[in-house]
């Protein structure tokens, strides 16, 4: 009985920790419970420079993209079916759109996997791999990003 209590107060717990946390506490959550949590300044970094400190329309519910990541073609992905474009955003650029600010991040976790990242990079280096793999289309993005390394 103490075992099945213990269960629903830790599953009511999670559950309430993720529902009312803020999205930026979600999005730390989850980058710091993964093999990234070194990252997570950095991360936490991009995520502010793409989404306008979390204030841009993808970044706001229902889309849910604080990470501006595109519609994902190829690589696994917790991108919801569908995708969001807007005119007057990157030439009218596909945008994924994902359930909630946890599966966005879990997203970008996959996106890292998928291009690989070595462990050990300082806040420039961590830029530089990320711009090398052409994760954003401006030209000063990695100028942007260093600006932010603290």
């Amino acid at each position: 009985m103490a075992l099945t209590v213990l269960t629903v107060l830790i599953i009511y717990l999670v559950l309430r920790t993720r529902i009312n946390a803020s999205p930026l506490s979600q999005i730390k959550m989850v980058l710091r419970k993964s093999q990234y949590n070194e990252y997570t300044r950095y991360i936490v970094n991009q995520m502010n420079l793409e989404s306008g400190y979390l204030t841009n329309t993808l970044s706001q519910p229902p889309i849910y993209n604080p990470f501006s990541m595109s519609k994902v073609r190829i690589r696994p992905t917790t991108q919801l079916e569908g995708f969001y474009r807007n005119p007057r955003i990157d030439n009218n650029q596909k945008f994924g759109v994902y359930e909630n600010y946890v599966s966005s991040a879990e997203d970008f976790i996959l996106y890292l996997d998928y291009v690989r990242i070595p462990s050990g990079l300082d806040c420039q280096g961590y830029n530089s791999f990320i711009v090398s793999k052409g994760y954003a289309s401006d030209k000063n993005y990695e100028t942007k990003l260093n600006q932010m390394c603290g």
